[in-house]
Parts: C-alpha cells; sequence; structure tokens
C-alpha cells in the first residue's frame, strides 16, 4: 500500500509539472503574437512605425490629382463665346443681387463683359433710385459684389427687362443675322427713352457692334 501511494504522488506530481510548463509556454506564445506587447521585437516595432509614417505622410502630403482637378474650378474662359456659354450667376440673378444695393430703385441697364483689370468676368447693373445712380459689379461666376458706385443724377431713364418686350434670345437671333463671330460681350441699356440690346462680336479680331431697338425691333450694324 505505502509503494503504491507513493508511485501515485510521483504521477501526480508529475502531471502538475507538465500542466505548468505547457502554461508558460502558451503565455510566451500569446506575449509574441499580440500587436505591441512585450514580446514585440524590436524588427516588428520598426516596421509598425514606419508604416504609421507612411500612413501620416499620405494624409498631409500634396493633394492627389482628383484634389488639384477639383480645386482649379471651371468657369467661363476669357474667351468664351456667349451666344453658346453662360456664366454660373444668370443675369436676373445679377440683377436680384444690384438692387440690395438701392432697394426702390430702377435698373436702366445691365452689361456683361470681362474685366481685364479684376481678369473675370463680370455685370455691371446700373439703378436709378430718385436722384442717385448706384453702378454696381458683379462677379459673373461667384455672385459676388465687386464694387459699388454711387453718383448724383437728374436722369429719368426707363426701366429694362430682359423679358419684355423682346427677350434676351429674339434680340441675339436678330443681331446673329447681320454679324457673325464670337460675342465677347453685350448689354441692355435704357437712354434717351430708347432701350436697346447692344451685342459686340469679335470675328477674327474684328470688332463688330450690334444694336437692336427692343420697340422696333431695328438692327443697327456699327464696326
Amino acid at each position: 500500500m505505502k509503494t503504491q501511494r507513493l508511485a501515485t504522488r510521483a504521477a501526480a506530481g508529475t502531471m502538475i509539472l507538465a500542466f505548468a510548463l505547457a502554461g508558460c509556454s502558451s503565455g510566451e506564445s500569446d506575449a509574441d503574437q499580440a500587436p505591441g506587447g512585450e514580446g514585440q521585437t524590436a524588427e516588428t516595432a520598426g516596421a509598425q512605425e514606419s508604416a504609421d509614417d507612411g500612413a501620416e505622410e499620405s494624409t498631409t502630403g500634396d493633394p492627389s490629382p482628383d484634389d488639384s482637378s477639383a480645386s482649379a474650378s471651371a468657369g467661363l474662359p476669357q474667351d468664351a463665346d456667349l451666344s453658346k456659354e453662360s456664366p454660373s450667376v444668370a443675369p436676373e440673378d445679377a440683377i436680384a443681387t444690384a438692387k440690395k444695393e438701392a432697394k426702390d430703385g430702377d435698373v436702366h441697364a445691365i452689361e456683361l463683359d470681362f474685366d481685364d483689370r479684376d481678369e473675370a468676368w463680370q455685370y455691371e447693373v446700373k439703378i436709378i433710385d430718385g436722384t442717385t445712380e448706384f453702378d454696381v459689379e458683379i462677379d459673373a461666376e461667384t455672385g459676388d459684389v465687386v464694387d459699388v458706385e454711387k453718383d448724383s443724377t437728374d436722369d429719368k431713364e426707363k426701366a429694362v427687362d430682359l423679358k419684355d418686350p423682346m427677350a434676351f434670345d429674339e434680340a441675339l437671333k436678330l443681331a446673329q443675322e447681320k454679324a457673325s463671330g464670337r460675342l465677347d460681350g453685350w448689354k441692355l441699356d435704357s437712354d434717351d427713352d430708347r432701350i436697346e440690346y447692344q451685342f459686340d462680336f469679335d470675328d477674327d479680331d474684328e470688332e463688330i457692334e450690334v444694336s437692336v431697338d427692343v420697340e422696333s425691333k431695328k438692327v443697327s450694324v456699327d464696326d
């Protein structure tokens, strides 16, 4: 019996030792495999740091080609043909913006052309409010007010309307029957009780101005 109990104790001790060794081995394996754990080697840590630096450079570096093209806004080029292309801001919207400067005034002129000084397409809207004339310049792409000038006046010009009694498209069609080339500017103006459209064409560097009376539909050419 004594011999049997000694054998049993020895076997139990052997099993306990085996479990203890297995636990230590498992703990070391987990430590080696755990990211960032105590068992992480210097080589692994260096690779991880390099990857992190690369990700940071990708985020803070130069913009991608897609970002660059997105930042370069389209807009009308300087040599745009206004008979085929239009700026982002419609003339009616430019008038609405200008009237915020003179709420009770009458718009007696609106013009669109390229401003060489600001290198941008701009509307010029003229409004008479009592004895004050407002000259409001508006960026045709952003809609921002570029400049406002005020002058005293005794003029009593008629208000203009882009649709009545003649729409812009009808007037342009009549003008194109008398002239060809790129349309690089236009105006709707009231002067001395006469309201007319004026279209500026560039035909192989030859400037041609065509006027269309909105009442009589008379077309005249000044080249």
